[in-house]
């Protein structure tokens, strides 16, 4: 267990397709609380330094979001709305991880196992940047070496890739050490959405954790197979479509 990581979840109450979505309610509990009762389940969760972070903007409409992760004791940072990736750049300046994990705070169903495993090969290879795809949208996450965040803030970025943090970072592995982990075969489902960004997907997310007993200790894996075996739950929200980082 090391102190040199850090989770941050963006989160903010603007969302187009499904406006204060990260305070719905999801088994008795605000979403944002979901999302960060699950990453700390992760191993690399520090309930003595609580290196997890919320990264909200100095937005008025965010005002309620900052109180209320405050009054839950969650450590909150205020930015740009805009300009992510100069708020990312702006937490590492105050904090100075070495690792930070990028999440959001739409996706109830991140799988901390996975963040657990890919932190440990972030590690072992001295990635610049760790990231995941082929499982369902929504479970996995980012890991970032943090003094990027802020070599690339002083890039002149286009508005996509401020916005998209670690767009940039993607689109130049010439410049970075990438490296890109295979999911398990458990979680190898890319056709799910275990992410929220519209009414049809709460509905399924709503549908999904009250299945699964509303244990926020569900393993990922488990809300996989409860949806191999009821085909029926994903009618909820099959037929939406992600919005591109581009």
């Amino acid at each position: 267990m090391s102190n040199d990581v850090l989770f941050v979840i963006q989160a903010r109450m603007g969302s187009t397709r499904l406006p204060k979505k990260v305070m719905k309610p999801i088994g008795g509990m605000a979403l944002i609380d979901l999302v960060v009762e699950r990453v700390k389940q992760s191993d690399e969760y520090n309930r003595k330094t609580q290196n997890l972070l919320i990264a909200t903007t100095v937005e008025a409409e965010d005002d309620f979001l900052a109180h209320y992760c405050n009054s839950k004791g969650y450590k909150v940072f205020r930015g740009s709305e805009t300009d992510v990736l100069q708020r990312f750049s702006q937490i590492v300046q105050q904090f100075d991880p070495h690792t930070v994990v990028r999440l959001t705070g739409d996706n109830p169903f991140i799988d901390p196992a996975l963040l657990s495993k890919m932190l440990e090969k972030h590690r072992q290879e001295n990635a610049d940047y760790t990231y995941t795809s082929g499982t369902p949208l929504g479970i996995s996450g980012e890991m970032i070496y943090a003094p990027i965040l802020n070599k690339i803030d002083k890039f002149p970025l286009n508005q996509a890739e401020r916005e998209h943090v670690t767009l940039y970072i993607r689109k130049h592995p010439e410049q970075f050490h990438l490296q890109f982990i295979t999911p398990p075969r458990e979680l190898a489902y890319p056709a799910y959405r275990f992410t929220i960004d519209t009414e049809e997907d709460y509905m399924f997310a709503t549908h999904l954790f009250k299945k699964a007993g509303g244990s926020v200790a569900v393993p990922t894996a488990k809300l996989i197979s409860i949806c191999e075996q009821d085909p029926n739950i994903l009618r909820f929200n099959q037929f939406v479509r992600q919005k591109d980082a581009e």
